[in-house]
């Protein structure tokens, strides 16, 4: 536990904004680097860690976390100082007044603060409201000259401040939860197969990606790359059982993984995901057979990249797995070490069962006079 945890606030540590995740490009590339059997990062940055199976044409399965997380972009450099910014991904707006931010400059990260009104000063009608369209970056200059000084121009990136804090029952907290701690899953299970290459049965392509806080597409050129047979996606959902959200779903933090039964984003996309049957039976199965506590997760709201990895090349059978997280897309994401184990557990009991005789998907056979 004290190795994931350990592995888990270095991540969250770093800062990665969407198209920016170079730094933990270099972290995932190390770490990986001496237990896949061959490592591949392509122009977009996503990192393939590769684990091939010694038997002849076998099946493909691609399991993927992304590296992103959410952030800030400066628009403009105000006369006096002050940096207008404008949101990468889903920043929670609400939680934005007097929060610490990172500005990532050409000469290094320079401390900022996004400004509120005054207490004193904050008319009666104005409490209690978040005043997103007047939002400002302070980074202490005074001018537009001093702040260009300082390394800092129109479309530097900006990022939540990092503060990893331990909390009772096994929580932590930091930015970047979503998807750090799942990219920690990819690392331990790394690990863990390095120690069985010559029993896999299928290749297994462990997959850091990026850009899924901007475009949800970013993963999509190893998808062209591998066609694999199955995708299995690692992400967060959030955690219903805090005062504000106790009852929306069943999916709790501390109560271990989850799996997705459905997700949907409709606010645009118009696009979600409903697994595999096949696959995700014979995932409950296992987690049944080895006693890991698995939840069960149908999210409105939530888009991951399977929504899109479904029907990429001929059809490609896909499963989610998600970490019950409180307050996500925040900089105090919060996370059980419990929940993160029990799902590396269960995705490596996973990945030993599948043999060459294993296939997901809709299997007919059509005869003369239809299908049988």
């Amino acid at each position: 536990m004290e190795q994931l945890k350990q592995i888990i606030k270095e991540l969250t540590s770093i800062s990665g904004v969407s198209s920016r995740e170079d730094k933990v490009i270099s972290y995932m590339v190390k770490s990986l680097k001496p237990y896949g059997d061959e490592i591949e990062i392509d122009p977009l940055g996503n990192v393939t860690c590769s684990f091939f199976s010694s038997v002849s044409n076998p099946k493909k399965l691609m399991l993927f976390a992304h590296m992103d997380e959410i952030g800030f972009i400066v628009r403009k450099v105000e006369e006096n100082g002050f940096l207008r910014v404008e949101r990468i991904g889903g920043v929670h707006v609400n939680v934005l007044p007097g929060l610490k931010v990172d500005v990532i400059g050409s000469k290094g990260v320079i401390p900022g603060l996004i400004g509120t009104t005054s207490h004193h000063f904050t008319k009666q009608d104005q409490k209690g409201k978040v005043p997103t369209d007047g939002m400002y970056v302070d980074i202490g200059a005074r001018t537009r000259e001093h702040v260009k000084e300082l390394g800092v121009n129109v479309g530097s990136f900006i990022t939540y401040h990092s503060d990893f804090t331990e909390l009772a029952g096994d929580l932590i907290s930091n930015k970047a939860m979503d998807n750090r701690a799942a990219c920690a899953c990819l690392l331990l299970l790394a690990q863990e197969l390095s120690k069985m290459k010559d029993k896999l049965e299928w290749d297994i392509h462990l997959v850091a990606c990026v850009q899924e806080e901007f475009n949800i597409r970013g993963i999509m050129p190893v998808v062209r790359k591998l066609s694999p047979d199955v995708s299995i996606g690692i992400d967060v959902t959030p955690s219903c059982d805090t005062p504000d959200m106790s009852g929306y779903s069943d999916v709790i933090i501390g109560d271990g993984p989850a799996i997705t039964c459905m997700n949907f984003h409709g606010r645009g996309t118009l696009a979600g995901v409903l697994p595999d049957e096949g696959l995700f039976n014979q995932i409950v199965t296992i987690a049944e057979q080895q006693n890991i506590p698995l939840q069960r997760e149908v999210a409105l709201g939530v888009i991951t990249e399977n929504a899109f990895i479904s029907f990429a090349e001929q059809g490609i059978m896909t499963a989610g797995f998600s970490i019950p997280t409180r307050y996500t897309h925040t900089p105090i994401e919060t996370v059980c070490l419990s929940d993160v184990k029990a799902l590396i557990h269960v995705l490596f009991h996973f990945l030993q069962s599948l043999t060459t005789h294993t296939s997901f998907g809709k299997q007919y056979i059509l005869e003369k006079g239809g299908a049988q």
